[in-house]
């Protein structure tokens, strides 16, 4: 994968991002409104949601970060596009 990404993977990086951006903008809303119920219920979707986003992303592509490496005995960490 040196330098470029599949449509697919891209297509769930994208996913991924999203998903992210919208966990962390509601993290930030809950630090100014930590009374607020309903934005809690959806920042733990949200952050179910990221979650899903990321582990589809690391099945179909490659590790987003050392933690994700190693399934099937294999060290895959150096796969990825790399900044």
């Amino acid at each position: 994968m040196a330098g470029s990404m599949t449509p697919q993977c891209a297509k769930l990086m994208q996913q991924l991002a999203a998903a992210d951006f919208f966990a962390i903008d509601m993290k930030l809303y809950l630090d100014t409104h930590p009374d607020d119920v309903k934005a809690l219920e959806i920042y733990r979707e949200a952050v179910k949601q990221a979650k899903a986003c990321k582990k589809a992303f690391e099945a179909s592509c490659y590790p987003l970060c050392a933690e994700s490496a190693g399934e099937g005995c294999t060290w895959n960490w150096l796969n990825g596009l790399w900044p």
